[in-house]
This record gives structure tokens, C-alpha cells and sequence, in this order.
């Protein structure tokens, strides 16, 4: 109310009394919640900008930290009260992160007993795109805008006066002088907001980690799609340049955990967090995120919930990491944006059999190995342009001599083959020169492996940097620096217990053995049940003569591995270190029986051999891994197991066959 007079709004044919908390149409009324009718007051009384979804929620739901799902319900109940569509909207505008901006007809009236004022405003037929960042550098109009409304405003009143003679001067004068203050008013609040702008100056997020997307579905099956969504987010934007992105085995030790997120800050040591949640329910998809300051929990952007087809899921995921973007103030260069527009696949059931495979593989378990080759080969099945298909194939192939194990030399031909496909489709995609490298250090090019692996880290500034610091371990015999670069990885990916482990193997190659000790126990402390931290725990124990201990962790991985042949082997070897030949001969005897059922490492039962003393057994095992062209032969130069055979001319003939002289 203003000097006695009521305001309303016409809406077309809808009748809005703010003072009355009222909306009519046709003289009946028509039922909009409270927090709903202030947002669409604010939003016609704030009409000539887009209204931000912070300044809304901090209005209306005090400040507190609220999902933008509430806003959206509200929006939606303001457009179920008008009969508006979302896809031809009448009445409000969506911005996608920026706001909302009311853009029906308007006709304002001040009432006031029998008199009536009316202002008419025509309906907007051209629909105004505003950048956030534009609506601050709109000060320098101010005034010639201010002045121009204001004329328009005298001008209807003035007409309107000459509609109804009875109006006194007194009154005329009157309305004058609520012009100009509301001017004067609206002025001063501009000014406000321009100081506003001014103390807080947007400043770019150069950090930011994107936590595992909620599975909202209750079919448990379909926590693959939630978490290769994730997944495909943090590929997306560890592509920009000079952003960081902590990788995913960090942030998915945070999956089904409420975090606050300064706690995030403190763990991660990033400036910006993206979560939310996804629901895949037949043939569509509903995804929401956010984007959250860690410093105070400030939200900088909110989606309105994607509610669409499965087959929009390249276009949600490609806004999305936009948004993301332009929520953190970064300028993206021309590569940049390249990067960020590249899409694995455009086949919606080949990209369904990506995420599966990207599920699988990180579970480094043997039948999750086994389904992730599974998975990628139907995927580049059904897109045989897929690039993505064949380096997931080619890595879960080199993995699966490790973990199931696979027979080397088959396992590697198929990954070879399926890492040349790869490169040939896209060499431009950093998986398919990572997995390329792993090809050409089985093949015992070291340089090439090398190459390859810094090619995949320059096309990708946040690619991990672990498998660059064993061939600089392994090849070039570099330990001090290998240790340098592994830990970086770490700082990389502080959280995760798989490149915390490969530190712990870096540190025990390089013989640094109580910090190989000190860091496998803090893997542990990340996940007890991490069977490789386990491992390199029991491998630095006997290098320290510690075989009570060494037995003991080893015995954990075993049990935690599904019963790894490999692991055994290293039991086999701290049996033997500890003095106790019978147990070591009786491994020996249990792996050789096995070996007809799975692939048995010939160079860790050579391993036993060779601190058995029975040199001739030991080589006659490592010319049967050479044989096999087993990977571990990599490790010929720094393995402390194998230091016995170093003085034999033998052992000098196998480096320079592995080409590791």
C-alpha cells in the first residue's frame, strides 16, 4: 500500500492483490501457497531483470541451505496456478543459471476507494536473453532508463487523470510525488546492489570436486548409471585447463556420506563442490545438482531439475558441465571448449554399456573385471566408432593379468589390439593413449610407453600421473623422482586408496621402506579392507625383517583378493625369508597344483626360488615369465627379492633381453 492506495496486478485474466495475499480469475479464487505468491510478486515487481535463484532462495527460505528441487516446486506451482507451460512459457521466463523473469501482459492499478490508477504494460514479444554477468553493467543506463520509465508512467497517469476529472491537484501532485520517490527508491537500491557487486567481486574457482550423484532409484542395479554419470562429469571437466578436478577413487570415499561442505575444503583442499542426485526410471532420466562455494557454503549455481528422456542424457551432462563452469567464473579458451563439447558416443544403449564398464572396472575385483570386459565389448559393439569402448576394453584387459589374472600374452594381444582401435578412432581421447602405453611397456618399449603416457597427460591436465611414475621407476631407474610424481597424483586424488597404495609400492621399490610402511597404513586408514595396501605392507615387513607382521598382512590380502595367486607367491617369498622352508615349499607345491585352473605368476614363485637359494630353480621360472612376457619382468631393475641373482651373468642377459639395461 503506498499513500493510501492499493496495488494489483492484471495478469491477462488472472487478478493480483498483493496486499491481499489474493489471486482471482474470473472472480474465483484460485489457490497459490504462500511462498509461492511472494515469488511470483517478487518476480512481476523485479520484471525488468532475470531474478537469480540465490537472491530467491535467500529471500524467501531465509538464507538456509536448501536443494534448488524447493524452488523448482515453487516455480512449478506458480505455472500450475496460470496454466503456463514450461515448454511456451506466457508467463515465466527460465534462464538456465541465471534466474527467472516474469514476461506476461501487466496491467498495474492503484485503488483507493472508487478511484482507480491504471498503468498498462504490453506484453514482452521478444524475449530478452541476459547473461548474469551483464545485469551489474547495467549502471550506466540507470538514469536515461529511470527517466524513461518515469515519462511512461506520467504519461499513463496522465491520461488516466483526463478519464476521471474528479481527481483533485492535491491528488495529481500526490502521485507525482510517488513517482519520483519510487524513482529515487529504485535508484538507491541499484546503487546498493552495484556496491554489492563491487566489495564482493566474482573471482574464478580454480579447484572443484564433483561428488558421487545420489542414486534416487530403488533398483540397487542401477547404481551404475548414478555413479558413471559422476564419473562422465569429472572426465568433462578435467579437460579444462588450469581447473583442477580431484579424480574419483578420492571423492567416491565420500559416496552416501552427508558432507558439509567446509569439511570438503579441509579433506580435498578445493574451492567448489558439484553434487545432487539422479533418478532413472524407465525410459527417462531426472537429474539435480548444484554447485557449492566450500569456503561457506554459498550455492553459485542450481539446476532446475532435468526431467527428461533417456536419450537427452548427452545434452543434461553438456549443461550440466557448462553451468558448472560459469558457476566457478572461469573464461574457457577455443581447446577448451572443444574439450568440453567431446562426447564419447552418441548411441544412448553404447554409452548405458560405457557407464556399466566404467562401474565394473573400478571395483578391481576379478568379476568386476570380468564384466567390464563384458560391457565395453557390447559397447563397441553396438558404436564401432566408440573410441571410449575399445581404451576401457584394452585397459580392463592389461588390468585382468593383475587381478583375475589373465594369461599375458592373450590378454595383451586383445588389449593391443583394441588400444590401436582406439587411437586410430580418436587421438585425441587421453584413455586411448594411457591404455596405448600400457601395450608398449608390455612390450618392453619403455620410450614409447613414456610417450604415450605424457601425450595422455597433456591432453588431459588432470589425467593421473601414477602410471607416468612407475615407468620413470621401472625403465629409467629414477627413484627419488618416480616418488616426486607419484606424489603428486596424491595431491591429485588425496583420498583415493588406490593411488595411495601405488605410493606405497613406489616408496618400497625405491627402498624407502619404514615410509612405505608409514603410507600403507594410512591407505588402511582409508579402507581396511584394501587387499594391495595389505600387500605392499607385508612386502616392506620383509624387507625389514619383520616376517610376523609381513605373514600376517599377507595372509589379510589373500582373504580380501579372492584368494590372488600373486599374493600367495609373496606369502610363499616371506615363508622363506622368515626361515620357514617347509611352508614355502608347500606354497610352491599348491601354486604349481592350481596353475592347470588359472594363470600362475612364474616370476613371484621365481621369487621363493631365489631366497631359497636354488638359483637355477629361480631362472628356470623367470625365462617361463619371460616367455609368457609376464608385465611383471618390469620390475627386474628395483624388485629387492631378486637382489640375490643380480651377480649372475644370467640375471644382466635378462635385462638387456627386456630391453631395461
Amino acid at each position: 500500500m503506498i499513500g493510501g492506495f492499493q496495488k494489483r496486478y492484471l495478469l491477462d485474466n488472472f487478478w493480483l492483490e498483493p496486499d491481499k495475499h489474493v489471486l482471482t480469475r474470473a472472480g474465483q479464487p484460485v489457490h497459490l501457497p504462500k511462498k509461492p505468491f511472494q515469488v511470483l510478486v517478487q518476480l512481476i515487481e523485479h520484471r525488468d531483470r532475470f531474478v537469480g535463484r540465490n537472491e530467491l532462495l535467500d529471500l524467501f527460505w531465509e538464507g538456509r541451505d536448501v536443494y534448488d528441487d524447493a524452488l523448482r516446486k515453487c516455480v512449478g506451482s506458480i505455472r500450475k496456478a496460470l496454466d503456463d507451460q514450461t515448454d511456451t512459457p506466457r508467463f515465466i521466463e527460465t534462464r538456465w543459471g541465471v534466474g527467472y523473469r516474469y514476461i506476461g501482459p501487466l496491467e498495474v492499478q492503484f485503488v483507493q476507494g472508487a478511484t482507480t490508477l491504471t498503468e498498462i504494460e504490453k506484453t514482452r514479444a521478444v524475449k530478452i536473453v541476459v547473461e548474469e554477468e551483464e545485469i551489474s553493467d547495467e549502471t550506466a543506463e540507470t538514469g536515461i532508463s529511470e527517466v524513461k520509465g518515469s515519462t511512461v508512467a506520467a504519461l499513463s497517469l496522465s491520461s488516466t487523470l483526463r478519464q476521471y476529472p474528479k481527481l483533485t491537484a492535491f491528488a495529481l501532485l500526490f502521485l507525482v510525488v510517488i513517482i519520483g520517490a519510487a524513482v529515487v527508491m529504485s535508484s538507491r537500491q541499484r546503487s546498493r546492489s552495484s556496491t554489492v557487486a563491487i566489495a564482493n567481486p566474482p573471482t574464478e574457482i580454480r579447484s572443484i570436486a564433483v561428488l558421487p550423484l545420489k542414486n534416487l532409484s530403488s533398483d540397487s542395479e542401477s547404481e551404475y548409471f548414478s555413479d558413471g554419470l559422476t564419473e562422465n562429469l569429472i572426465n568433462s571437466l578435467s579437460r579444462i585447463e588450469g581447473l583442477q578436478v580431484i579424480s574419483r577413487g578420492s571423492v567416491f570415499t565420500l559416496k552416501g556420506k552427508e558432507i558439509d561442505p567446509k569439511e570438503v575444503k579441509t579433506r580435498l583442499g578445493v574451492g567448489a563442490l558439484l553434487e545432487g542426485s539422479v533418478l532413472k526410471n524407465g525410459g527417462r532420466v531426472r537429474v539435480n545438482v548444484r554447485l557449492v562455494r566450500t569456503e561457506d557454503g554459498v550455492v553459485l549455481w542450481a539446476s532446475n531439475t532435468y526431467d527428461r528422456p533417456a536419450g537427452d542424457i548427452f545434452t543434461i551432462q553438456d549443461e550440466i558441465a557448462r553451468n558448472a563452469v560459469a558457476g566457478l567464473r572461469l573464461q574457457l579458451s577455443g581447446d577448451d571448449q572443444k574439450r568440453l563439447a567431446r562426447q564419447y558416443t552418441n548411441n544412448v544403449e553404447a554409452f548405458d554399456e560405457l557407464l556399466r564398464g566404467w562401474y565394473f572396472w573400478t571395483q578391481r575385483t576379478p568379476s568386476g573385471l570380468r564384466k567390464a570386459i563384458e560391457s565395453y565389448q557390447r559397447a563397441a559393439e553396438i558404436d564401432p566408432n566408440c573410441a571410449m569402448a575399445y581404451a576401457g576394453l584394452s585397459g580392463s584387459y592389461a588390468l585382468g593379468i593383475w587381478y583375475i589374472p589373465l594369461e599375458p600374452n592373450e590378454a595383451m594381444t586383445k588389449a593391443r589390439a583394441a588400444a590401436i582401435r582406439a587411437v586410430e578412432i580418436d587421438p585425441n581421447l587421453p584413455e586411448a593413449h594411457m591404455a596405448m602405453s600400457n601395450v608398449l611397456s608390455y612390450q618392453w618399449d619403455w620410450a614409447g610407453g613414456q610417450q604415450e603416457m605424457e601425450r595422455a597427460r597433456d591432453l588431459d591436465p588432470n589425467f593421473s600421473t601414477y602410471g607416468y611414475a612407475y615407468t620413470l621407476l621401472l625403465s629409467a631407474n629414477k627413484p627419488d623422482e618416480a616418488v616426486l610424481w607419484i606424489k603428486r597424483s596424491e595431491r591429485l586424488d588425496p583420498l583415493s586408496p588406490l593411488v595411495s597404495a601405488n605410493v606405497g609400492q613406489i616408496l618400497y621399490y625405491a627402498r624407502r621402506y619404514d615410509e612405505a610402511i608409514d603410507q600403507c597404513r594410512k591407505t588402511l586408514e582409508l579402507d581396511p579392507n584394501y587387499a594391495m595396501a595389505h600387500t605392499h605392507l607385508g612386502q616392506a615387513y620383509i624387507q625389514k625383517g619383520m616376517y610376523p607382521e609381513a605373514i600376517d598382512a599377507l595372509q589379510k590380502a589373500i582373504a580380501l583378493s579372492e584368494q590372488n595367486p600373486e599374493i600367495k607367491a609373496i606369502l610363499g617369498y616371506a615363508y622363506a625369508a622368515a626361515g620357514m622352508k617347509e611352508q614355502a615349499e608347500r606354497m610352491i607345491a599348491e601354486l604349481i597344483e592350481t596353475s592347470g585352473r588359472k594363470y600362475l605368476p612364474s616370476y613371484s614363485v621365481a621369487e621363493i626360488y631365489a631366497v631359497l637359494g636354488r638359483k637355477d630353480d629361480a631362472f628356470a621360472w623367470l625365462e617361463k615369465a619371460y616367455r609368457q612376457r609376464a608385465p611383471h619382468l618390469g620390475s627386474l631393475k628395483v624388485e629387492p627379492t631378486l637382489d640375490s641373482l643380480r651377480s649372475d651373468p644370467r640375471f644382466a642377459n635378462l635385462l638387456r633381453r627386456t630391453k631395461l639395461t
